[in-house]
């Protein structure tokens, strides 16, 4: 059997789950045509079409917009080949650190370290949680930094290293339908098998939370119990305290202040950094900080302790200061994709019962770019795909 590594497994996975995409697409709209294979190259993938179809002008321009929405792309495009059509969309990019390959590059992590990016000349850096001297995390900086993002490559990146005896996950995010319109990146991360309990998305539902972790940690106390680590993935941190009553605000500075010592540390998300709900109790409980880019420099002294003139030269979409004490190291952000979490997601699922470890990460060597630019494939059936150098994978079931 023919060893894949993670850049081709995650490929041949995105090409089977947009296959499957499409077909649902033509079937609601009682197109009888199905994706039987196609060409990769290294901006667009081509999806071959057959039957043949005939589409009138209106017909062609809502299949067009319900491809886009279901491939969550912003452009797709028909081409006559003759004998056929083939449907072709944009490949985006590689992320500047996919997770998986960071991953695969630090088999051997320490006990409950995040990796978080990689610093300049490619040293990873590590997000240590398994002491009760580690602790709480906040993120910030202005909207576009990436903070989200990260959040997101933490949480997925614990799963994918510990077992679900030693970590427990929880997402809260109070601000989820009233700050932004859009879906939270978190939301996938409701599916891995180290979830605590469903993801808080409304006020009340994190204030009950966090108020059941303030309580948990006044047990574990009592009993001097550490295991299982908890790590709740906190977005939107300021606009719980803006409606917090005291009782609720209490239940967070006590898990500040104490959380630790029992086990259960806080990974705290904000673009508003210079709100003064940030103020020196909170803050004195914070470190490491992970900083993006904040054009005032006020903000970030006032936050860090010390100046800090790269903050406002940081481009964004991942760049982040990483800074803990008097050290302050620039590194981009780890980041996870939705097929890549997809790929995971279906691995773990369907690991046999008990479900103690999420699927062991064996390190691969990556897949060289040219040897990825131009693939070929046939869809033989649902469940098959042939690539042009003859190998043959099976393909998991449905999304």
């Amino acid at each position: 059997m023919q060893t894949k590594s993670p850049s081709e497994a995650s490929l041949r996975h995105q090409l089977d789950v947009q296959a499957k995409q499409i077909d649902r697409v033509f079937s609601h709209h009682q197109i009888p045509s199905k994706v039987t294979g196609g060409s990769v190259q290294s901006r667009i993938i081509s999806f071959d079409l057959q039957p043949r179809i005939a589409l009138g002008l209106e017909r062609a321009r809502a299949l067009k917009n319900d491809l886009m929405t279901s491939l969550g792309i912003s452009n797709v495009a028909f081409v006559d080949k003759g004998d056929n059509w083939q449907l072709r969309i944009p490949q985006p990019d590689d992320a500047p650190v996919p997770l998986l390959k960071l991953l695969a590059a630090v088999p051997t992590l320490p006990h409950l370290a995040a990796p978080i990016g990689v610093a300049n000349g490619g040293t990873p850096v590590l997000l240590p949680l398994s002491t009760r001297h580690s602790g709480h995390t906040l993120i910030t900086g202005e909207v576009g930094a990436g903070k989200t993002s990260l959040l997101r490559a933490i949480g997925a990146g614990l799963a994918l290293t510990n077992r679900q005896s030693e970590l427990q996950l929880q997402i809260i995010d109070p601000g989820y339908r009233e700050v932004t319109s859009e879906r939270s990146a978190l939301l996938p991360l409701a599916y891995l098998p180290h979830m605590m309990a469903d993801p808080a998305l409304d006020y009340d539902s994190c204030v009950a939370i966090i108020r059941f972790l303030a309580q948990e940690m006044i047990y574990r106390r009592q009993g001097r119990i550490q295991t299982p680590r908890i790590i709740a993935l906190i977005d939107h941190i300021v606009f719980y305290l803006e409606r917090a009553n005291n009782e609720a605000r209490d239940d967070l500075l006590r898990l500040l202040q104490y959380g630790t010592q029992a086990g259960i540390h806080l990974i705290l998300a904000t673009d508003r950094p210079d709100s003064p709900l940030i103020d020196s109790t909170l803050r004195a409980c914070l470190s490491p900080l992970i900083i993006g880019r904040i054009k005032n420099i006020a903000v970030t002294r006032r936050l860090s302790g010390r100046n800090l003139d790269q903050a406002p030269l940081l481009y964004g979409k991942g760049d982040f200061l990483f800074v803990e004490g008097e050290d302050a190291t620039y590194f981009q952000a780890a980041f996870i994709g939705d097929y890549d979490l997809h790929l995971k997601l279906t691995e773990m699922i369907g690991a046999p019962q008990p479900r103690l470890l999420a699927r062991s990460f064996s390190p691969r060597q990556r897949m060289p770019r040219e040897a990825r630019q131009d693939h070929n494939f046939t869809i033989h059936n649902k469940n098959t795909v042939e690539h042009e150098n003859g190998s043959t994978v099976v393909l998991s079931g449905d999304e």
